[in-house]
């Protein structure tokens, strides 16, 4: 029986990116049925307009967010609600899968039961993280290219959408981790991905608030609250004030209440933004 995979995809203002990720797509090359769900988080971007111009030759359908951005692990956790196949294949709008890159993750995961998720490099620059080059495991896996078996997913209870944007991914890891699931990190498949510190042209504003307030998040839920006065220090001395008033204030709005567990082995707080030893 040939695996099933759906192919995740959560848009917000991504029609330049569009194109590129059809065209990708279209050329994949793998034993297995899949089909792509996109859900629009500005249902007034003209992402779905663009979709229909461009004709995909691949079974596809786009819903609308139904209250606005809901964010990137809350936009994916609606998707999957309704997703019936064995996988669900995250993707970020401005990937583009190399053409044998769902098939070598499908591989992996049908070859390793205990792979819970499984993430493919980023190219022309992967992400430093370490990983063991024999049994490819890993700390956590990045979401924006990552192949995760659909039972996991639910069993984990999904992203924690309380975290709108960035570190959802270190969390749900380290959670899949902590349930007994490994994480694998597979190299030979691979995507394009330019990363928002290579996008030069964007403003980085949001997306260094978003970066702050999760990394406080996973201290508070899984080192405990000096971990999170240590990096609020940190922060105070290298923030603007009003930044840092608004990441306290995001923060405060999420934190997670109660007493951390003890951590896992592989979760890390090492190298920041890393999470664990660095490659480079």
């Amino acid at each position: 029986m040939r695996p099933t995979v759906t192919i995740q995809v959560v848009l917000y203002r991504s029609a330049r990116h569009l194109p590129r990720l059809v065209a990708g797509l279209q050329h994949l090359e793998a034993d297995v049925d899949w089909q792509v769900r996109f859900l629009d988080n500005a249902p007034d971007d003209g992402c779905e307009a663009l979709l229909r111009r461009l004709q995909p030759s691949f079974p596809y359908s786009i819903t609308a967010s139904p209250r606005g951005n809901i964010g990137f692990g809350a936009g994916h956790n609606l998707l999957a609600e309704r997703a019936e196949s064995a996988y669900l294949w995250f993707l970020n709008p401005d990937t583009v899968p190399f053409w044998d890159c769902l098939a070598r993750l499908v591989a992996r995961a049908e070859a390793v039961p205990r792979a819970g998720l499984v993430e493919a490099a980023q190219f022309p620059v992967e992400h430093p993280k370490a990983y063991d080059p024999e049994s490819h495991c890993t700390n956590w896996c990045s979401g924006a290219c990552l192949l995760a078996r659909t039972g996991v997913f639910r069993d984990l209870g999904g992203f924690d959408p309380r975290l709108f944007l960035y570190c959802e991914d270190v969390d749900l890891s380290w959670r899949c981790w902590m349930a007994g699931w490994e994480c694998h990190y597979l190299p030979q498949a691979r995507c394009v991905h330019v990363t928002q510190e290579h996008d030069t042209g964007k403003d980085r504003s949001a997306e260094q608030r978003w970066m702050h307030v999760g990394a406080l998040f996973l201290r508070a839920r899984h080192f405990g609250d000096a971990e999170v006065e240590r990096y609020l220090d940190e922060l105070s001395g290298s923030l603007d004030p009003g930044l840092l008033a608004e990441v306290r204030a995001a923060f405060d709005a999420i934190r997670p209440r109660g007493p951390a567990a003890p951590p896992h082995p592989r979760m890390s707080l090492a190298n920041a933004g890393v999470y664990g030893d660095a490659r480079w």
